[in-house]
């Protein structure tokens, strides 16, 4: 019995190592500071969202990338294959690259927010439909039936805030983030904020 649990064993080893890709959702379960292998579809390009940074997301999860390795000219859309070690940065994890290989093209889908469970969402590509509460210099909030959230525009996106206003109808897309404890939506591109 001791002989038939060791060659169980040492099987399984053999079938877990052997297949070390990992979907993004399992790279969460992992310690920081762990070497992981994962595939994923890009969400922005890199330096729009933070200098060195990008998002990729697969069926289960999204994760920020983070590094020189990152090739610069990365396009939303390329399906990529990343090794690296994990990090958390402020509350956010992310994988800092060893190595980035382009494998294809695919369509990011971005997943619609129903509710205020943020957190599952983070460094995902996200779409909120909804009403300007607020605008600000370089943020203005959207609210729902459910919940509000707060949009902000990095200085690399050109969108004129100030072409919103309390009371209008808008749909935005972008990447959630973290941000001092308060979730956000960042879009990568004036396209992505749309008013109707």
């Amino acid at each position: 019995m001791k002989r038939l649990l060791i060659v169980f064993l040492v099987i399984l080893s053999t079938l877990f190592f052997a297949n070390s890709l990992l979907k993004i959702a399992d790279i969460y379960k992992t310690k920081e500071g762990t070497t992981v292998e994962a595939t994923g579809i890009v969400l922005a390009p890199v330096g729009v969202l933070g200098t060195l940074t990008t998002y990729m997301q697969d069926e289960t999860a999204g994760i920020m990338l983070y590094g020189k390795v990152l090739p610069a000219d990365l396009k939303v859309g390329d399906v990529i294959k990343v090794a690296g070690k994990t990090k958390v940065y402020y509350g956010i994890l992310e994988i800092i690259p060893d190595k980035v290989e382009i494998l294809g093209t695919a369509t990011p889908t971005a997943v619609e927010l129903k509710d205020n469970k943020f957190e599952k969402y983070l460094s995902n590509l996200v779409v909120v439909v909804g009403t300007v509460s607020s605008v600000e210099k370089f943020q203005f909030r959207v609210k729902t039936d459910k919940f509000e959230i707060l949009v902000y525009i990095r200085k690399e996106v050109p969108f004129k805030v100030d072409t919103l206003k309390v009371g209008d109808k808008v749909e935005v897309t972008g990447i959630m983030y973290l941000y001092q404890g308060i979730y956000e939506i960042l879009p990568r591109r004036p396209e992505d904020i749309k008013k109707f």
